[in-house]
């Protein structure tokens, strides 16, 4: 069978053709005159060729061409078409059909494979008019190979191929995106892309002019988003241009694995191999600086007993501290925390009562690890640092005068200032004349302390005596100020006090004894392990109330301690036996013979602390 029996045996092709009368003559209706019949049966060369003839008779009746002097032909265009289908499959064929003639008439156009005219039919259109014709092809029957077909009027035509067969997978379609940018002002800390459309869902990066990630969002869904905000990974410190990338999510586990995977995984969606990018210019604003903390103290010339000093008054936008530095810039005193907003006359304890009149600074402080703890010291600076201002400390300075009158000048205003001081403490004279106003220096405590030049083994020394109106505690300095004895608690007063040193001298030195009260009332002496807050010494005129004494380390601590009164000069000549202290040292029953102690005595009677002192007392009993 021929190429054309096979052909016509195997394809039917119908074209109806629909027109209505219109005010110039003709009119197509919906706009496409043929349509195909699906599905139609094949048939054989015989009654192909009856079809044939039928299609030439309406052809003859319908279908003209028209004289070349007379009308142009018909123009086809767009001519569309599968590539390929599988045996069997229908095939829709279509084409734009053009009368270019100024009047409205029906010319033929037909349907053609490998160059056989298939279907010939009569189009009609108006002046000037397109329309689109169509010819639906049944493929059952047709040997897999490739055809050329196409669609033609008299002088014009367009042609394609069509492979029957088996045919290949559809590539799928390439993912698609797009992105907008805009310029905008950001306070470093992210940035908002306008719109973004992910045809398969994924990331935005955001890249800086060197090519780097800055940021990136959490995975998107696809479709289109508005007003993407990008975190970015480090806060920008000035204006610079970014750039914004469409990623995908090719490992379908929506988390952004560009960098991680080395690039191996979620590149970026691209157009013709580019990325799809947006760029924008990011402004840095300075909005974010009226956010920094602040803070403002009022920190007045005054006059202080020493143990502290006040703040007028202090506003710490963050809360914190307030810390005071002596001239030296050493920290020496401190209020705990503060809550945000003002304070007013805020009280800071000094860690060491002042001595003398000083210049004093009062510094802010953040509680940057909030935990309302001043660890500005014991973190050598790194935390609990100072409010600033364009990167100074802000702080106040004050005048503080450490006097006598701050306690009695202000309420005497009819006794003479002189007299105050210098009566006022142990308030002898002050009941008779003063108002009930001025009884309150009374009450302040009061102590006395008696140390005397003395021998000592090295390992002990005796305070005389010890009045204390309030109770507390004999504490021994050595000439460098450190602690290096303290007494039992002591009743308001006592006498030959024995106080054990920390460590044994080694020779002779100047000590100090210092009376120190019970301010938390436990009878334990707290004043090293509070830092100064417990346990503080008595005071006179802001100065601590002290005795100091020579202390001889060397042979005669026995006779040296008792005798007071008598002549130094005696003792030695009846105990020079050095040999026999050290043995009878502890019972010391030679000191019987100075009877002169015997006066002193009974007060030691109710002297439990000194253990070395007993056998002297049953002594003087019996």
């Amino acid at each position: 069978m021929s190429t054309r029996t096979r052909i016509a045996g195997v394809l039917v092709v119908v074209a109806l053709v629909a027109a209505a009368a219109t005010g110039t003559g003709l009119a197509a209706s919906d706009g496409v005159q043929s349509v195909a019949q699906p599905n139609a049966p094949a048939v054989d060369t015989r009654q192909a060729q009856v079809q044939q003839q039928t299609q030439t008779q309406m052809q003859a009746e319908y279908c003209t061409y028209p004289n070349n002097a007379t009308y142009d032909s018909f123009a086809v265009s767009n001519l569309s078409a599968p590539s390929g289908v599988e045996a069997g499959e229908p095939v829709t064929v279509s084409a734009d059909i053009t009368n270019p003639n100024d009047v409205p008439m029906i010319q033929c156009v037909e349907f053609r494979l490998e160059g056989d005219v298939v279907v010939r039919t009569g189009w009609a259109l108006n002046p000037n008019e397109t329309e689109t014709i169509a010819f639906e092809v049944n493929t059952t029957g047709l040997e897999d190979g490739t055809y050329i077909h196409g669609i033609e009027t008299r002088d014009f035509g367009e042609l394609t191929t069509l492979t029957v067969g088996e045919q290949p997978e559809p590539e799928p379609e390439e993912p698609t995106a797009s992105l907008q940018f805009d310029d905008q002002e950001s306070d470093g800390s992210s940035v908002t892309v306008a719109s973004a459309n992910l045809s398969d869902g994924g990331y935005i990066a955001i890249l800086d002019e060197n090519g780097s990630v800055v940021g990136a969002t959490d995975y998107l869904e696809p479709g289109e988003q508005e007003n993407v905000s990008v975190p970015l990974l480090e806060s920008l410190n000035e204006s610079a241009t970014l750039t914004a990338q469409a990623h995908l999510d090719t490992n379908d586990n929506q988390t952004l694995d560009f960098l991680t995977s080395n690039g191996t995984e979620d590149g970026p969606y691209t157009v013709n191999g580019t990325p799809v990018t947006d760029d924008a210019e990011v402004t840095v604003g300075e909005e974010p600086t009226p956010e920094e903390p602040t803070a403002s103290l009022q920190f007045d010339d005054q006059e202080s007993d020493g143990n502290s000093v006040t703040v007028a008054s202090a506003n710490l936008s963050d809360g914190g501290y307030i810390a005071v530095i002596d001239e030296n810039g050493s920290v020496i005193g401190a209020t705990d925390y503060l809550e945000p907003g003002e304070q007013e006359n805020v009280s800071v304890p000094l860690l060491e009562p002042l001595n003398e009149s000083a210049t004093l600074t009062a510094q802010a402080h953040l509680d940057t690890n909030d935990n309302q703890t001043l660890d500005f010291l014991t973190s050598n600076g790194t935390e609990d640092g100072p409010y600033t201002v364009n990167g100074t400390p802000v702080t106040d300075d004050a005048d503080v005068t450490v006097g006598e009158e701050p306690t009695t000048e202000e309420p005497t205003t009819e006794e003479p200032t002189t007299e105050e001081p210098t009566t006022e403490e142990p308030t002898t004279e002050e009941p008779t004349t003063e108002e009930p106003t001025t009884d309150e220096p009374t009450e302040e405590p009061t102590a006395t302390v008696e140390f005397e030049d003395q021998n000592s083994d090295g390992a002990t020394v005796t305070v005389a005596s010890a009045t204390l109106s309030e109770g507390g505690f004999v504490v021994i300095h050595n000439e460098s100020g450190d602690v290096v004895g303290i007494s039992n608690y002591i009743e308001e007063s006592d006498s030959n006090i024995r106080i054990f040193l920390t460590e044994s001298l080694s020779e002779s030195a100047t000590l100090t004894a210092m009376a120190h009260l019970d301010t938390n009332n436990n009878q334990q002496l707290d004043f090293l392990s509070s830092d100064g807050a417990e346990d503080g010494p008595y005071t006179m005129d802001g100065s601590p109330i002290t005795d100091d004494a020579e202390i001889t380390v060397g042979g005669e601590p026995t006779t040296e301690e008792p005798t007071t009164e008598e002549p130094t000069t005696e003792e030695p000549t009846t105990e020079e036996p050095t040999t026999e202290e050290p043995t009878t040292e502890e019972p010391t029953t030679e000191e019987p013979m100075t009877e002169e102690p015997t006066t002193e005595e009974p007060t030691n009677e109710t002297e439990t602390p000194p253990p070395t002192e007993t056998p002297i007392d049953n002594g003087t009993e019996n």
